[in-house]
């Protein structure tokens, strides 16, 4: 056989080969499906309900144009269906809706804390099990009923669950106070040593809620979606609040605090907090001592930033007037912690880490240790130790105070 037929046999073969593959047979049409682009859980006389916020692609142009002013029709619309477990509410949306429900571009998840008393397991569940359910979904609660957050509309993000996740994430990049937790981390915590986790709180403010075009339509909105106070969970379930305040040390403590801004005092005797400075970096050491039948916690905190804002009456060039701020800031981040630490000792749920800590340096006292963990909880003593660096004082070397008094 000659060489050309026999590149002609190929050829033949890899065309048959090609024509009985199969193509896309798991393919789903845009206009087949529902995509949901955030979803609430909700829980009231033994029934779960389920609300989903979804997209309605042909009505997003049009929701730009009513930005504007003029077009009524919204760029989503938000439904619940109810039943005896999630997932047997979910399949009831069929009976009501003409598409598919299509969870993958879901990008939050608001839990209300009436559901929280039920225990988070069941959803965690779903959402491990079940492919169409990523875990890399934005959990937050809500202490009233998560319809109502979903119901909410946003001015400057046209879908309301996108803005929800670009707020959460820009809060725990440039704030760290409130912690952007995914379903996955969720559920390794709540599975950890501790078996405790954190949720951010997700709020409407303000009176009556912004659901209709007309509302949108304002410059200034009677209501608008804001994020509150830190939920703390123990054992799956709801177990208290922490302030944001509170919830500054808590960062700390959990190596969360990687960027935000702390005002503190000019100096010791000042209870003014007057200068402003950019913590840019942050990293925290937890190391537990034995001590006794009890133990001590080392919580050593590095960070470095830049000084933002003073009104001080002080001369930047001088090396002990930075190391008075470095001092005071050092200080201020030290109290953070101490109070931080008190509030979740009223809570007793350990949600900074001891539990994990203490598991690994001394896994052989852990197993006496596990079975009554809160008791000995309670009873660890913390040592704060925190080193701040200025690094950058801005583009003035004085403050404008310190020219004024000179004057």
């Amino acid at each position: 056989m000659s060489l050309s037929a026999r590149l002609l046999r190929r050829i033949a073969l890899v065309c048959v080969i090609c024509l009985m593959l199969p193509g896309c047979w798991d393919r789903k049409e845009l206009n087949q499906i529902a995509i949901t682009s955030a979803t609430g859980i909700d829980y009231k006389d033994g029934q779960w309900i389920v609300s989903y916020q979804v997209v309605i692609p042909s009505a997003i142009s049009a929701a730009m144009t009513a930005v504007g002013g003029g077009a009524a029709k919204l760029p989503v619309i938000v439904y619940s269906t109810q039943g005896k477990t999630i997932r047997e509410a979910v399949w009831k949306s069929a009976l009501e809706s003409p598409r598919r429900l299509f969870f993958s571009h879901t990008r939050v998840l608001v839990v209300s804390a009436a559901a929280t008393q039920q225990g988070l397991t069941p959803l965690i569940d779903v959402y491990l099990r079940n492919p169409d359910s990523r875990e890399t979904v934005n959990v937050l609660i809500s202490d009233g009923e998560a319809r109502t957050i979903l119901e909410q509309l946003m001015q400057i993000q046209i879908i309301p669950g996108d803005g929800i996740h670009e707020t959460m994430v820009g809060e725990a990049r440039d704030l760290s106070i409130l912690p952007s937790i995914k379903m996955y981390d969720l559920a390794m915590e709540l599975l950890g040593s501790a078996k405790s986790s954190v949720l951010p709180e997700i709020v409407v403010s303000g009176s009556p809620g912004v659901t209709s075009a007309e509302a949108l339509n304002k410059t200034a909105l009677s209501s608008k979606l804001r994020l509150g106070r830190l939920a703390v969970l123990g054992q799956d379930k709801l177990v208290g609040w922490l302030s944001r305040q509170e919830a500054i040390g808590v960062g700390f403590m959990r190596d969360k605090m990687h960027m935000t801004s702390i005002s503190f005092a000019c100096n010791a005797d000042s209870r003014e907090e007057e200068s402003a400075f950019r913590l840019m970096k942050s990293k925290t050491r937890l190391t537990p001592h034995k001590s006794g039948n009890s133990f001590v916690m080392d919580i050593k905190v590095e960070g470095e930033g830049t000084l933002l804002e003073t009104n001080c009456p002080l001369d930047l060039n001088k090396p002990n007037t930075i190391d008075a701020m470095e001092e005071q800031l050092e200080k201020k981040i030290a109290a953070d912690i101490e109070e931080s630490w008190r509030a979740v000792k009223k809570l007793k749920t350990d949600v900074v880490g001891f539990a994990d800590r203490i598991h690994r340096k001394y896994p052989k006292e852990w197993k006496k240790l596990a079975s009554n963990w809160e008791a000995t909880f309670l009873q660890i003593e913390i040592r704060p130790e925190v080193d701040i660096t200025i690094k950058r004082t801005g583009l003035s070397t004085k403050s404008y105070m310190f020219q004024t008094e000179k004057e």
